[in-house]
């Protein structure tokens, strides 16, 4: 197991790592938050990759819209299985998109601010309402991802 560990970070490396000479803080910042992605997305096959990936309990496992804004993006070009695979688990949620949207008097679709399904999560009535910009999130990543 530990060779397999040392394979799959190696690999990582060598298509994530970012080095910038001459500012040691700014390369272990760097590093440190590239090392974050690499935990929250390493196991997120057929899923979505959950809020504070592996790092926290808190929101619960819940999938987020700023995963297509921040780490899509990413994932785009370093992962793009795993890219792929976060926009295919999105794409599953598309029929419960276009039922919210229909029970918000909307056309087309509106995905969940907060989900696991695909089913709005949030306890906060206006994040589970009021966030137009998520469907534009999804289309940016896809677009990135295309």
């Amino acid at each position: 197991q530990y060779s397999e560990q040392r394979r799959w970070l190696d690999e990582f490396w060598s298509r994530a790592d970012v080095e910038v000479d001459g500012q040691p803080e700014v390369q272990q910042a760097i590093r440190w938050n590239l090392f974050q992605l690499a935990q929250a997305t390493g196991r997120a096959e057929q899923s979505g990759v959950p809020a504070k990936g592996v790092s926290g309990s808190g929101y619960g496992g819940h999938y987020f819209w700023d995963t297509e804004i921040y780490v899509l993006p990413f994932l785009t070009y370093t992962s793009p299985w795993m890219a792929h695979s976060a926009l295919r688990f999105r794409y599953n949620m598309l029929p419960a998109a276009h039922r919210r949207a229909e029970d918000l008097a909307q056309a087309g679709a509106l995905f969940p601010w907060r989900t696991i399904n695909g089913e709005e999560a949030s306890a906060y009535y206006a994040a589970g309402t009021a966030q137009y910009h998520i469907d534009a999130d999804i289309s940016y990543a896809l677009m990135k991802y295309v």
